[in-house]
């Protein structure tokens, strides 16, 4: 059986989606217990108990950042308790620019439960900000000014002014530098690819691990919300997480 993680409604909107979700789930046949998190029941606390009543598929309802949050406990707390084959699926509340809709190829609410009923299962690649922080989904460092900041490799080392930096669960890293500061990363190597676009480049890489320091604390967020902040220390742990996913739409979200 499946156990859902209810993001908190919103408004009414949100709640009769809900109404209409559940629906949908019985209707398909793939009932289970059903939650959501509340100021009294943290999502960290549900997902913790969803896997000591011996759940071992965890889904999660909600907006992006709620759904990467409910993965993130979901590793950790597998992971700590030494729980293997545990599979993780999620149903969107949005979808026009929904990252995790996309990850998955699915394109509306019908599809995304639709895809739950015919559990087609295939491991992605996690990302951890050290010491303890998971993400399954692109990740933005950036405020509303640009800012310096040192990016270093096992290898090379690189010193920008920067106005956004995307990074992806295999720490694909994309950099939006300003023009006028000269990128030592892409003088100093050939394997950083760096495209002007008007008054700004875009430098990307890809790394196993790479750390980023700033002079100032930088937010590292997904969808509008805060992760951590810079300084952060990342590493990709491929294949980690198992996801239920459409056969033959899987697609890595490398923007």
């Amino acid at each position: 059986m499946y156990y859902y993680i209810f993001m908190p409604p919103e408004d009414r909107k949100t709640k009769r989606l809900y109404e209409k979700i559940k629906l949908k789930i019985g209707l398909l046949g793939i009932s289970g217990e059903m939650v959501q998190s509340t100021p009294l029941r943290t999502v960290e606390e549900l997902t913790e108990l969803g896997l000591t009543k011996g759940y071992n598929t965890i889904i999660a309802i909600g907006k992006d950042s709620f759904i990467n949050k409910v993965a993130h406990f979901l590793i950790n707390i597998s992971l700590a308790q030494g729980k293997e084959n545990i599979t993780f699926g999620a149903i969107p509340i949005e979808y026009n620019e929904s990252k995790i809709s996309q990850m998955i190829k699915i394109k509306n609410l019908d599809e995304a439960i639709e895809n739950l009923r015919n559990r087609h299962l295939e491991k992605f690649d996690v990302a951890l900000i050290e010491p303890n922080k998971f993400f399954i989904l692109p990740i933005e460092v950036y405020k509303n000014k640009p800012f310096y900041c040192n990016l270093s490799t096992k290898t090379y080392f690189i010193k920008t002014l920067a106005e956004k930096i995307k990074i992806t669960p295999s720490l694909r890293c994309k950099i939006m530098d300003v023009r006028s500061i000269p990128n030592l990363f892409q003088k100093a190597t050939k394997f950083l690819l760096s495209t002007p676009q008007g008054d700004k480049y875009t430098s990307s890489f890809r790394a196993k691990s790479f750390s980023i320091e700033s002079n100032e604390l930088i937010p590292i967020q997904i969808d509008n919300e805060i992760l951590a902040k810079t300084p952060i220390k990342l590493h990709t742990i491929p294949k980690l997480l198992q996801l239920i996913v459409p056969r033959d739409k899987i697609s890595v979200i490398n923007n």
